[in-house]
C-alpha cells in the first residue's frame, strides 16, 4: 500500500469495487489461514503499546500508528508469496514496524513475537511469511520518513476573546497536545489544509449564541436538563477513541467472517481515513486556535454578544482535551470510520457493535449501531453533551471526516 492521493472512482464506485473484492478471497489468505485472528491479535497489540507509553500518547495520534502497522499488515498479506505463511507475516510486518516507533517497549514485542510465531509451523512457509513481512515494515518506514511525526510543538496562541486558552496545570502547559499533527504529512490528501473549513461562527453572531447556550445547558457538569440518556451517551464516548473503535472492528471482523486479506484490507483503511481525517481536523484547530466551552462560557462577558452570559464556575460534564475546540476530533475520526465500514459491508445490513468499558471492576456496556448515520449522529451529540464541543465544531468535524471516507475509498489501493 503506497502512497496515494489521486482519487480514481466516485465513491459510489469504490464502494461496489471494495464491496466485490471484499467477496473474493487470496489464494495466499484462503490457503493458509481462514479467518483474520493473526491480523485481529497484532491490532490489539497494537492498540496496547501506543496506550502504554510514558508519557502518554496524545488520543489524536493514536491512529496515526496504527496506520502505519496496519498499511505494512496489509502490503505484506496483499504481496504474500505462494505457499507462505500469514501469520508469520502479519507478525514480522506488525513487530517490524512497532518496535522501530515503539523501541523502549521492545522487550514486550520481541516477547510477543516470539510467542505468535511458536505458533506458527516451523519450515518455508514461516520463513517466507517473516521475510514478506519484514520487507513491508521496512518499506513502510522508509516510506513514512520525515513525514512530520513528532514535530515542533507549535507555540500557545495569543490570548484572547474566542482564543483557546490551556486550563491551568502543574507544571504549566506549554504547547497543546500534539500541535505537530496538523503538520504530519497525510496518506490521501494532497495537504493537511486541502479540507479546512470555513472557521467558527462570528462572537456576535446569532449562530455562536445558539450553539453556546446548547452546550452551556446540556454539557455542564451539574445540568438539570440533559437527561440520563444524555448522559450515559457522553459518558459512553468518553472511552479512549482509539481503544473503543478497534474493539469495535475487531468484533465486526469477527461478525463479519472476514478472512486474514479482508481483515488486514479493513483496518488498513480506516486506520488511513481516521488518520487523514485527524491531521486535517489537526490543521484546522491550530489555524483557528478557538477556545472550549468551558473558556467560553466561564468568559462570555468578553465575546461582545449580550446573548451570551458568562458562568465563572462553569465546567463540562467530561473534561476537555488540552487542544482547541474546532472542529471535533472525534466527529471527524467516527466519520470516516463510519463512512469506510459502511462501504466495505457490500448489500449486508450495517451492524457495528462497539463498547464502553467504565467502572472498578471495569464492566462493558456495548450498544450496537443499525447505520452509520445513528453512529455519527451519537457521536456529534454526545460530545455537545459532554461539554466538550459546540454543535458547529461537530458539524464541520463530520463533513471532514465523510469527505476523507470518500476520498480513502476512492484511491488507488
Amino acid at each position: 500500500m503506497r502512497r496515494s492521493r489521486t482519487p480514481v472512482a466516485t465513491p459510489v464506485v469504490a464502494a461496489a469495487v471494495l464491496a466485490a473484492t471484499f467477496s473474493s478471497v487470496s489464494p495466499a489468505a484462503a490457503s493458509t489461514e481462514v479467518d483474520g485472528a493473526s491480523v485481529r491479535t497484532w491490532n490489539e497489540i497494537a492498540v496496547t503499546a501506543i496506550v502504554s507509553t510514558t508519557p502518554p500518547t496524545p488520543g489524536p495520534v493514536g491512529p496515526l500508528y496504527l496506520a502505519y502497522v496496519h498499511r505494512a499488515v496489509h502490503d505484506a498479506v496483499q504481496d504474500l508469496p505462494h505457499h507462505a505463511s500469514v501469520p508469520a507475516a502479519v507478525a514480522a510486518a506488525a513487530h517490524g514496524v512497532l518496535v522501530h516507533y515503539f523501541p523502549g517497549q521492545r522487550g514486550t514485542l520481541d516477547e510477543r513475537y516470539a510467542a505468535e510465531l511458536a505458533a506458527v509451523p516451523d519450515g518455508e512457509a514461516e520463513d517466507r511469511g517473516i521475510a514478506a513481512g519484514a520487507q513491508a515494515a521496512q518499506t513502510l518506514i522508509e516510506d513514512r520518513r520525515d513525514d512530520g511525526l513528532n514535530g515542533p510543538a507549535l507555540p500557545l496562541p495569543t490570548p484572547g476573546p474566542g482564543v483557546w486558552e490551556p486550563l491551568p496545570t502543574e507544571p504549566p502547559t506549554t504547547a497543546a497536545a500534539a500541535s505537530w499533527l496538523g503538520t504530519v504529512e497525510p496518506f490521501v490528501l494532497r495537504s493537511p489544509s486541502e479540507l479546512r473549513p470555513g472557521g467558527p461562527p462570528a462572537l456576535t453572531s446569532d449562530r455562536w449564541a445558539r450553539d453556546f447556550e446548547e452546550v452551556k445547558t446540556l454539557g455542564s457538569a451539574t445540568s438539570t436538563v440533559r437527561t440520563a440518556a444524555q448522559t450515559a451517551a457522553a459518558l459512553f464516548w468518553a472511552d479512549p477513541p482509539a481503544v473503543q473503535s478497534h474493539r469495535a472492528l475487531r468484533g465486526w471482523s469477527v461478525q463479519e467472517s472476514l478472512d486474514a486479506r479482508e481483515t488486514a484490507r479493513l483496518f488498513a483503511l480506516v486506520n488511513t481515513a481516521s488518520t487523514d481525517a485527524l491531521i486535517a481536523c489537526a490543521d484546522a484547530k491550530f489555524h483557528y486556535d478557538f477556545w472550549r466551552p468551558v473558556g467560553a462560557i466561564r468568559r462570555a462577558d468578553t465575546d461582545g454578544n449580550p446573548a451570551t452570559v458568562p458562568d465563572p464556575a462553569w465546567s463540562p460534564l467530561v473534561p476537555a482535551p488540552n487542544f482547541p475546540d474546532y472542529p471535533s476530533n472525534h466527529a471527524c475520526a467516527t466519520t470516516a470510520l463510519a463512512t469506510v465500514v459502511d462501504a466495505l459491508r457490500g448489500d449486508r445490513p450495517f451492524s457495528l457493535t462497539v463498547s464502553s468499558v467504565r467502572g472498578t471492576p471495569p464492566v462493558e456496556y456495548p450498544t450496537t449501531f443499525t447505520s452509520a448515520e445513528q453512529l455519527i449522529e451519537e457521536v456529534g451529540n454526545a460530545r455537545i453533551w459532554a461539554g466538550i464541543h459546540y454543535r458547529f465544531s461537530v458539524e464541520d468535524g463530520t463533513a471532514i471526516g465523510r469527505a476523507v471516507g470518500e476520498r480513502v475509498l476512492c484511491s488507488d489501493w
